[in-house]
């Protein structure tokens, strides 16, 4: 009986863990004036050396602009680049002028965490506590029990959103994704939690 509550611990741990998986946004700020003014047409760039998850963000934040009425370029298709290699603003400039963007955003990493963690069932318990032997007899199954390990992994991105034609800035957000099993994943619910905060700044059209 002991050893099924040491393992059936050990199990919630790992369901606690799974549970803490996601994507929230940690702070934002938005220009009060532009609040209830949606962007029309917004040019994207991801600061990733990986030209394929460079291109599969953009491209799906790209179509979930495009889904909320918004026209979007990925600036992975106007502006290719070899990893590790920087844009100029004079090449932003010039598709900037092509497609006619009125807004800029651009997603880059902040932070990465990783860190180990690991479990075990709970180690004060009453029941075992008043006989030494069965005090004994528990702690034993206690140090004997199945211990949980796992890691965390805590991806911090920040985005921002630029006016093309003043410069200045209309909406930030930074967010925070915990252990996403594949990269697919995270630029998902990246994406998805910062359309939700735009569409809470009136940013985007109603539909």
């Amino acid at each position: 009986m002991r050893k099924s509550i040491l393992w059936m611990a050990a199990a919630s741990m790992v369901v606690f863990l799974t549970s803490c998986a996601g994507t929230r946004i940690t702070r934002t700020h938005v220009d009060d004036a532009r609040v209830g003014t949606p962007v029309k047409d917004v040019l994207i760039i991801a600061i990733i050396d990986d030209a394929e998850i460079r291109e599969i963000f953009e491209t799906y934040f790209m179509k979930r602009l495009n889904a909320a009425g918004v026209k979007a370029l990925s600036s992975a298709n106007a502006l290719p680049i070899a990893a590790g290699t920087k844009l100029q603003k004079e090449a932003i400039f010039k598709v900037i002028d092509e497609y006619g963007n009125d807004t800029v955003a651009i997603t880059h990493l902040v932070g990465l965490e990783e860190s180990e963690v690991f479990s075990r069932a709970n180690r004060w318990s009453r029941q075992y506590y008043n006989d030494y032997y069965r005090f004994y007899d528990y702690a034993w199954d206690y140090v004997h029990a199945p211990t949980v390990y796992g890691e965390r992994v805590a991806i911090s991105l920040e985005t921002r959103l630029y006016d093309v034609k003043t410069e200045s800035l209309i909406w930030a957000g930074e967010s925070q994704t915990m252990d996403p099993k594949t990269t697919g994943q995270a630029i998902g619910q990246v994406v998805d939690a910062v359309m939700n905060e735009l569409k809470k700044s009136r940013l985007l059209p109603e539909r």
